[in-house]
């Protein structure tokens, strides 16, 4: 009977160990992940702001971090390319720690750890990226000056291999001075470090994050930290390139031209730096000087074609719409799938009064791209302009479904509604855009028109008030006013309201409102 039970025995053991063999691993240890509060509550209790400056004090660079030990911190190489000293700064904490040095760089990878002397900062733990899946989702924390404490969340959409160098190509948006800021997955495991590319074109930004394995190997070669020096560093084109996008995307468009001429100046054949450099001085209204930088990108990559369009957007703001509309045509046959391009071409398009031809390019740029609100908005506009308002009330919807908070969209539905003689339903647009854009005087003056259509004259009056508050040489506003004043037999202050109308028509050459206020001052007598 022993000897049985001894046989039943090996029997089950061996079952089990067959099982075991067998069981898919992941049944028996399951993935641990993370509410995504709790990322975030860890991670940006690690991140850091960098204030990088040269030795006269002047900021060179800026950035983010994050602990990767209690006394170092993991950022980009860029970020502390040429500086002499530096600061980190934690989310919502005053306490500001001076870098001592940096005890590794990685200039291949954009890395470097820095050294400070902190208490009580929990790090980040590092995951293994050779394990990133695409698709995957994944987190990024950044501490931007002026936006501290931003946190994101997207998919690994492809991976890259650029110049032999891997990188992890993210939906996740980074916020500007947030490079170098940690990019983690759902187990609260740093997976790679952000930085975000640029199209100058439509300000899209292709956002990267380097794999968090050369950050471990660079762990490995720490050393004791050495000073940083900007005497003995040279600062590459591609840190000035790097830095004039970080200020492009906070709006500091001098700034980022000032760090694109210096980056010219060490590699004058880089035609994408021509191109956004060009972009930047769009930006400040410098469209003949822009266009001289497309011009060169163009002779720099002949095949460029984000230089193409970007020139055109130059020409059409100098209202040479034809040449834009080569320039948009040329880069179109580069690459058919730009949805912006055909934006971009549309508009010129409207501009000459090609409504028809500029409504086929807006159909295209939606098959393109679906979710854009503003090109639904553009075609809404353009077949207003041709009389089609059902047609144009569908796109403005469209619009207003992607983008909820658009008070443009709003109010020029409700433009429509009214040319349809909907009013109620205008005004109700109206309310809503007022309610998002409370100080645009146009909307005012509209909605003060569809009350008047509804014989609301006392309402009209007010609306009109307020659009003539906010834009005292608003002509229409008192001519309206002035209408609606007549009606309710105020004719002193109708005339009034009418004469301010006509001095101010004469002053700026308007004939249309200057006959119909002489007129209305004729009836008035």
């Amino acid at each position: 009977m022993k000897h049985e039970n001894g046989f039943l025995s090996g029997q089950f053991l061996a079952l089990i160990t067959l099982l075991l063999l067998f069981c898919p691993l992941s049944t028996v240890f399951p993935q641990i992940t993370l509410p995504a509060e709790d990322i975030a509550e860890k991670a940006l209790a690690a991140t850091v702001y960098l204030e990088m400056k040269d030795s006269n004090g002047k900021i060179l660079g800026f950035g983010s971090g994050f602990f990767v030990k209690s006394n170092l911190i993991a950022t980009n190489y860029h970020v502390i390319e040429g500086a002499a000293r530096g600061t980190a700064k934690l989310v919502g904490k005053h306490t500001t720690y001076n870098i001592e040095g940096a005890t590794a760089t990685d200039k291949t990878n954009d890395l470097a750890l820095l050294k400070v002397t902190a208490y009580g900062i929990k790090p980040l733990p590092l995951g293994d990226s050779d394990t990133v899946r695409i698709g995957e989702t994944v987190y990024v924390a950044g501490n931007p000056k002026g936006l501290e404490g931003t946190f994101s969340d997207g998919i690994i959409s492809s991976k890259r291999d650029k110049h032999v160098k891997e990188r992890l190509q993210m939906t996740a948006p980074i916020s500007p001075g947030s490079s170098g800021g940690p990019v983690l997955n759902r187990k609260g495991e740093v997976i790679g470090v952000s930085f975000a590319g640029y199209r100058a074109l439509d300000a899209q930004n292709l956002n990267f994050a380097i794999p968090s394995n050369p950050l471990k190997k660079l762990l490995k070669r720490a050393k004791l930290a050495k000073p940083l020096s900007q005497d003995k560093q040279s600062i590459s084109a591609e840190t000035y390139f790097l830095r004039g996008n970080a200020n492009y995307r906070l709006g500091q468009y001098k700034a980022a031209i000032a760090y694109y001429n210096k980056a010219i100046r060490l590699k004058p054949d880089a035609a994408n730096i021509y191109n956004i450099r060009g972009f930047a001085k769009t930006r400040l209204g410098l469209h003949v000087t822009a266009i001289s930088d497309f011009d060169e990108a163009i002779r720099l990559k002949p095949d460029y074609a984000i230089a193409y369009s970007s020139r055109g957007i130059a020409k059409a703001a100098l209202e040479q719409h034809f040449a834009a509309i080569l320039d948009y045509d040329r880069a179109i046959k580069l690459k058919p799938d730009d949805a912006i391009t055909y934006t971009n071409r549309a508009s010129s398009k409207a501009a000459l009064d090609q409504y028809l031809a500029a409504i086929s390019d807006y159909d295209i740029a939606i098959k393109l791209k679906p979710n854009g609100a503003k090109i639904y908005y553009n075609r809404g506009t353009v077949k207003g302009r041709l009389g089609e308002h059902s047609s144009a009330i569908s796109d403005f919807t469209e619009a207003i479904r992607i983008k909820p908070d658009d008070a443009t969209s709003y109010y020029n539905r409700g433009i429509s509604k009214a040319a349809l003689g909907q009013y109620l339903a205008a005004i109700s647009d109206y309310d809503i855009a007022i309610k998002l854009k409370p100080n645009d005087a146009k909307i005012y003056y509209n909605r003060g028109h569809a009350k008047g259509k509804l014989e609301q004259d006392a309402a009209a009056i007010a609306d009109y008030d307020t659009a003539i508050k906010l834009k005292p040489d608003y002509v229409k506003a008192y001519a309206g006013r002035g209408v609606a004043k007549a009606l309710l037999d105020r004719i002193l202050e109708a005339k009034q309201d009418i004469q301010t109308a006509l001095k101010l028509a004469e002053k700026a050459g308007d004939e249309d409102i200057k006959a119909l206020a002489e007129k209305l001052l004729q009836e008035l007598k």
